[in-house]
C-alpha cells in the first residue's frame, strides 16, 4: 500500500478481473504472481492506467529490480501488462488468489 500512495496520483483505476492460470505468493509485504497450467488456479487483478509517463518507467524500474518480469495478457480483447515471478520457491500460496482477501 505505501507504493499505492506514492503512485496514486498517476493511476486511474479501470476495473477488477479475475485473472485463470495464475496463482498468487506472498512474499511478505508484497505478493507475487506466477504462471500455472490449472484452469481453477486464479488471482484478482486491477487494471490501471498509467497517466503520467513518469510514474510509468518508475513502476516498470522498481519490478523489474525487485525480480518481477514484464509479460502482457489479452483481457476483454486488449493487451495488458503483468509483473511476474518465474519461480514460486518456497514463499506462501495465498489461497483465494486475493491480495486484500489475505490479510483480513
Amino acid at each position: 500500500m505505501k507504493l499505492y500512495e506514492q503512485y496514486k496520483s498517476g493511476l486511474d483505476y479501470r476495473y477488477s478481473f479475475w485473472l485463470p492460470n495464475f496463482n498468487l505468493y506472498s512474499l511478505g509485504s508484497y505478493p507475487c504472481a506466477i504462471k500455472t497450467d490449472g484452469l481453477s488456479n486464479r488471482i484478482l487483478i486491477e487494471i490501471m492506467q498509467i497517466t503520467d509517463p513518469k510514474i510509468e518507467m518508475e513502476i516498470f524500474d522498481l519490478e523489474v529490480e525487485a525480480g518481477y518480469q514484464y509479460e502482457e495478457v489479452i483481457i476483454h480483447n486488449t493487451s495488458i501488462g503483468i509483473f511476474l515471478y518465474q519461480d514460486a520457491a518456497n514463499y506462501p500460496l495465498v489461497h483465494h488468489g486475493d491480495w486484500v482477501k489475505f490479510f483480513c
